[in-house]
């Protein structure tokens, strides 16, 4: 199968990323491209969903498998194609950004970014969408074919790992479902302990992943998520202010309102009779 749409400028010259050129091969085992330097003036993205092929990169084959992707920037050397014996199931889209991205640098100062993916992450189906949209192409589909684009690469920012990474997918995972029930449970009095041995990891190694997978040192992440759920409570209920604190793990309201002030400008009732309806 070999299909693939080239898309229109588009009318609005202000995305933040837009699809000039995507496809989807399977079963196509003729697949290979080599472009020299300066050929191509658009990020290349390609996503393996199965079979297998190669990327050339400094003179060295590098092997490409299901879950494995590489994305060239503008201009770059590229050489790839699809294994004969194994043709490679591939998902991508030539593209233009102003995006400011880690993956999209790393890209940019490597010449080539070859990386593992989260095979149910959803990266197929906003892939398939972006098809979908091309294949019955308006003007009016122009802002989702760019906010679908953006997905994908946010997605991939979350959910991929250079080929030699120091933080396998599993790991990363791992923290994300740790952080999600700190979310979901952020009224308990976690300490880095606690959260360390939910997680499964020593303190030191855990404050360490955590910080480099998140963004944030666990504590300002507790923190950020108990502010939330404070703003929900104050303009969607009536209940007192020291209530509130306790509701969100703050055990002492002047506590609780000094945080609220110093993150948000403004104390708590302050903050109510601004936000509630």
């Amino acid at each position: 199968m070999k299909q693939q749409w080239v898309l229109p400028a588009p009318a609005y010259a202000h995305y933040v990323c837009y699809p000039e050129f995507l496809g989807h091969y399977s079963d196509f085992p003729q697949h290979a491209e080599r472009r020299s330097e300066g050929m191509l003036n658009s990020y290349n993205l390609h996503l393996v969903f199965d079979g297998s092929g190669y990327v050339f990169q400094e003179g060295e084959r590098i092997p490409m498998s299901k879950g494995s992707g590489f994305l060239y920037p503008k201009g770059a050397y590229q050489q790839y194609g699809s294994d004969p014996s194994q043709p490679w199931e591939v998902c991508w889209v030539h593209f233009n950004t102003a995006l400011s991205l880690p993956l999209l640098e790393e890209a940019d100062q490597s010449r080539g970014y070859f990386f593992t993916f989260d095979l149910n992450a959803g990266l197929a189906s906003r892939f398939e969408e972006m098809y979908r949209l091309s294949a019955a192409y308006e003007t009016r589909s122009e802002p989702r074919l760019s906010a679908v684009l953006y997905e994908i690469l946010v997605t991939l920012l979350q959910n991929s790992e250079p080929l030699h990474g120091s933080v396998p997918l599993e790991i990363r995972h791992s923290i994300r479902r740790t952080a999600d029930l700190i979310h979901q449970e952020c009224e308990r009095p976690w300490t880095l302990e606690s959260m360390s041995r939910l997680a499964g990891y020593s303190s030191y190694h855990f404050l360490r992943l955590f910080r480099s997978i998140m963004g944030k040192t666990p504590n300002r992440y507790l923190s950020d998520c108990r502010l939330a759920r404070a703003k929900l409570l104050l303009v969607s209920t009536e209940l007192p202010v020291e209530q509130i604190a306790l509701q969100t793990g703050f055990h002492q309201s002047s506590y609780f309102i000094k945080v609220f002030k110093l993150a948000e400008g403004l104390p708590p009732s302050q903050y109510r009779r601004s936000f509630s309806s």
